[in-house]
Formats: C-alpha cells, sequence, structure tokens
C-alpha cells in the first residue's frame, strides 16, 4: 500500500469542489490537464474499466477499481467506504445502464491523479421509470500495486 499523506488530498477536496469547479467552468476557461499523456490515458482507462463494473454489475471490477481507503461521498450527504460503496451499487432491482462522462479533464500529479467532469448516472429501477441523474464529479486517484484506483470521489447535483 502507497504511503501518502490524505491532509494534501482534503485540502485539494476543498478547493476543487465540484460546485466550485461547475461554477468556474461556466464563468473561465476549461481546466488544464497536467502530467504526460501516457498517464492521463492509463487514469482514464481506469475510469473506463469503473464505468463498465458499475454497468455490468461486476463486484470484482469494483473491487479492483476502488482503493481500500475508498472515500465516496453522494448527493444525499452519505460518505462510504469501499464495500458500503460496493454494496450500494450492486442491488437486485436497479441497473446502472449506462454512465456519460463529460468534460472530463485529468491532472496528474506524480502518483496522485485528479479527474474533474460532469456524470450522467442512467438508472433503471424496478417498477420506476428510467432517469437520468447529472452530476458534477471530483475524483482522486491512487497508482499502486494494482494500478490506478479510486481514492476519493465526490458527487453533487448541478445549480
Amino acid at each position: 500500500m502507497n504511503k501518502f499523506s490524505l491532509k494534501p488530498m482534503l485540502v485539494a477536496l476543498t478547493l476543487l469542489s465540484p460546485v466550485a469547479l461547475v461554477h468556474a467552468a461556466e464563468h473561465s476557461t476549461p481546466v488544464k490537464e497536467t502530467g504526460s499523456a501516457e498517464q492521463r490515458r492509463e487514469v482514464l482507462q481506469a475510469v473506463e474499466q469503473w464505468k463498465q463494473a458499475v454497468i455490468k454489475k461486476d463486484r470484482a471490477g469494483l473491487e479492483r477499481a476502488y482503493h481500500a481507503d475508498l472515500s465516496y461521498g453522494h448527493t444525499d450527504g452519505a460518505v462510504l467506504t469501499k464495500q458500503e460503496q460496493i454494496d450500494r451499487t450492486i442491488v437486485p432491482n436497479r441497473d446502472f445502464t449506462d454512465v456519460d462522462l463529460t468534460d472530463i479533464a485529468v491532472r496528474v500529479y506524480g502518483n496522485t491523479a485528479f479527474v474533474t467532469g460532469g456524470f450522467a448516472f442512467h438508472v433503471a429501477e424496478q417498477g420506476s421509470e428510467p432517469r437520468v441523474a447529472r452530476l458534477a464529479g471530483l475524483d482522486v486517484w491512487t497508482k499502486g500495486p494494482q494500478g490506478w484506483q479510486l481514492v476519493a470521489r465526490q458527487l453533487t447535483r448541478l445549480p
């Protein structure tokens, strides 16, 4: 397991909150990506593997995608651990039929990457009309022996 301090990540999460990012995106130029093209490609590949695991209800895929210290912040105020988030994702009567990602920006700093953008979760629940939850998000990914893993996510509803 990588040794890293959560304090810089928490400061970054505070400074780069999704609401602030959406507000900034409406009033400024796009976020400048950092890191090499290869690093950004690796991170985006990890994001795509997470997305496919969500759609396919692939518990093993989510286990690989999420870091053991995952902190997953939802729009309802819940902040979930790795196991809690997997259990919330894989339920019998709800399917995520797609996850659209928009305006994705990747900034890589060593073994840490910040991914910002829009997440549109297409949800089909038994007995209900399909719906789309459009959210802004900030991810923190860390690279360790298992490759890039999501260690923190904060989602927020768009204003």
